[in-house]
């Protein structure tokens, strides 16, 4: 292969060239220069020109700066060299610099937002570590090649300019707590601080957390211990990773997504705690978070009866059709026909897959309505059994059961329990419900379920691709999910957006329980002891 088909391929491989004209293409890779250097070659020399862009075909590239605002430099330089090594043990060999990022991977791209414009500057140093193979365009013949093609270049200065905000907000979070870092350091008084970033907050986690958090340093102040939380409304992701920069702990939610990439970010930057506010973990690589030394603490029972009353609403609901029913009345209708009619649940069999607290209350509930209750569980709870709970295998539960409820964490045994296989055992007419993960249900398969009759009607606080939906608005903007906008559209289905937690009660419990994991944390490490309360398990 020439050195012109190598260049184009890799371009194709870029994420801002793969779908670029073909034409533009190989204009480019006309232009491209390969370059093979070693451990320390800068490319790049913070506060210089930038002349040209950078692809990565092979080995790994530091981004590292000295500086961001020249009033900030004596202050910025003085704190960095108080930091601890891991912040910045792959900079360059001066000690006043301080890692920004790192960039690996074949096809990785530095410098195309500076090259749009002649005379940009760099605003850190990008250098090799080891041996790097990359590519360079001249940023004239890059701008000459770009001007032809204007549609796209816009397309590629808005993906651009997503990226400027993740590093403008990342460099201001990090020269804010290296600046915080040395005035505590010079304090008469040592205080220890844990500063935590709380990501994809919404108003009830900052109207909860904040007068905790201050109320918590009130009390601990004699012991020079105390809390600092910061919020974003960004949900962590490969993306906003580096937004933790400064931080020792992270907070997050259902829809933050810390897999194997994001961990490693973390801990580069310096984060050694995930502080969970919820009870599942799914989304989080706990395998990856020992592998890198960070602590995950979950909160793992807010309120189980907050989440077992709530999918005993969505059964009323859908059982009794209160949804249509309101809807009615609302337009004077105040007749009723066949598409209002309900079951008992008194004497009917209902099942419950997984009697965890949750489960197992919400089997106490269903015995009090008079319901042959079946249960399934890895592990059978004995309060369920002492008080008539039947166990029963997978297959029964799906087959005999006239309402079935879904109260397990998501697992890889556990996804997608109901699916197309499954779908074929269940009773004609049932009714599902899942106030858990919407990854226990295979969301084509209830769909057909639905238009087959096979199940009557389902009430889902859960939905298995909710995470770019749910605590957002989008009102004022179009819903592109097919499977979500058909569950919208579904009359059998009642939809809410993962409230089944979102009780008073919960909250507070919550806001305390994720508090005590970042004290008992901070406790653990003074000791010694590696695990906290809450601490999810790691198994090798």
């Amino acid at each position: 292969m020439s050195s012109q088909e190598d260049a184009e391929k890799l371009l194709k491989e870029t994420a801002y060239f793969k779908e670029a004209p073909e034409a533009l293409v190989q204009e480019l890779a006309r232009q491209m220069q390969c370059l093979n250097v070693e451990d320390g070659h800068n490319f790049f020399e913070e506060g210089e020109e930038i002349h040209s862009v950078l692809i990565l075909e092979e080995g790994m590239l530091v981004r590292t700066k000295m500086s961001v605002d020249e009033s900030d430099v004596a202050e910025l330089r003085s704190s960095l060299r108080e930091m601890p090594s891991e912040h910045s043990e792959s900079a360059s060999s001066d000690d006043s610099s301080v890692l920004i990022d790192m960039i690996s991977g074949r096809a990785q791209v530095t410098g195309l937002l500076h090259n749009f414009k002649a005379g940009a500057v760099a605003y850190a140093t990008v250098s090799a570590k080891g041996s790097v193979k990359a590519w360079l365009i001249e940023g004239e013949k890059f701008r000459e090649a770009i001007t032809k093609e204007p549609a796209y270049a816009l397309e590629m200065m808005s993906a651009l300019s997503r990226e400027l905000r993740v590093g403008t907000k990342s460099l201001q979070a990090l020269v804010r707590h290296s600046k915080a870092g040395h005035r505590e350091g010079n304090a008469t008084t040592e205080q220890k601080v844990c500063k935590v970033l709380c990501y994809d907050a919404t108003s009830w986690t900052i109207e909860g957390f904040e007068p905790a958090i201050k109320e918590f340093n009130e009390q601990h102040k004699e012991e020079g211990i105390s809390i600092e939380m910061e919020f974003t409304t960004e949900r962590l992701s490969e993306h906003s990773a580096i937004f933790a920069a400064g931080y020792s702990a992270v907070c997050l939610f259902v829809n933050d997504t810390a897999n194997s990439n994001v961990i490693q970010t973390l801990s580069l930057l310096g984060v050694r705690m995930i502080a969970m506010r919820c009870a599942g973990f799914d989304r989080v690589d706990t395998k990856a978070a020992r592998a890198f030394g960070l602590t995950v603490a979950r909160v793992p029972a807010y309120s189980p009866y907050a989440v077992a009353e709530m999918g005993i609403a969505l059964l009323m609901s859908v059982n009794r059709k209160i949804h249509r029913a309101n809807n009615r009345v609302r337009m004077a209708n105040f007749t009723l026909d066949g598409g209002l009619m309900g079951i008992d649940i008194h004497g009917k069999t209902v099942g419950v897959m997984g009697t965890g607290n949750i489960g197992a209350i919400l089997c106490n509930i269903l015995f009090g309505f008079g319901a042959n209750v079946l249960c399934y569980d890895v592990h059978e709870n004995p309060d369920v059994l002492d008080k008539g709970g039947k166990y029963v295998s997978k297959e029964e539960i799906l087959s005999q059961s006239d309402i079935l409820f879904l109260m397990m964490p998501l697992l890889p045994p556990t996804k997608h329990t109901i699916n197309f296989d499954t779908l074929k055992l269940l009773k004609k007419g049932m009714i599902l419900i899942n106030t858990s993960r919407g990854g226990l249900i295979d969301t084509k398969a209830l769909l057909k379920g639905l238009q087959d009759g096979t199940i009557a009607g389902a009430g889902l606080d859960v939905y298995e691709n909710e995470q770019e939906y749910f605590f957002q608005d989008w009102s004022a903007k179009t819903v592109t999910d097919s499977d979500l906008v058909a569950l919208l559209g579904n009359n059998k289905v009642v939809l809410t957006a993962h409230q089944a937690f979102f009780t008073q009660e919960a909250v507070d419990k919550i806001v305390s329980d994720t508090i005590q994991n970042l004290t008992d944390y901070y406790h653990s490490n003074k000791s010694g002891i590696r695990h906290p309360n809450n601490c999810i398990p790691v198994h090798h």
